[in-house]
C-alpha cells in the first residue's frame, strides 16, 4: 500500500526508486511470476500504479486498462 511505501521511505531514508522493487520485483521473483509481472518491460502484464510526488495513488492500471482513478 501507499502507507507502507511511505513508511519504508521514512524509516530507511531510501528513495522511491530504491524501495519500489521491494513491492514489485522481489515478490514476483519469489512467486515465480517475474516473467509476466514485477517490472515494466515488453511482453509483461501492464499492471501499474501512478503516484503523485507525495506518494498518493492517483491511478491503478491492470492489464493495460484503467481500473481506478481519483
Amino acid at each position: 500500500t501507499a502507507k507502507a511505501l511511505k513508511n519504508l521511505i521514512s524509516f530507511t531514508g531510501k528513495t522511491v526508486e530504491e524501495i519500489i522493487p521491494l513491492f514489485t520485483e522481489n515478490p514476483a521473483k519469489m512467486l515465480n511470476i517475474f516473467a509476466n509481472k514485477g517490472s515494466i518491460d515488453n511482453g509483461k502484464d501492464a499492471d501499474i500504479i501512478i503516484l503523485d510526488d507525495k506518494i498518493n495513488i492517483l491511478k491503478t492500471i491492470v492489464g493495460g486498462k484503467l481500473v481506478w482513478e481519483i
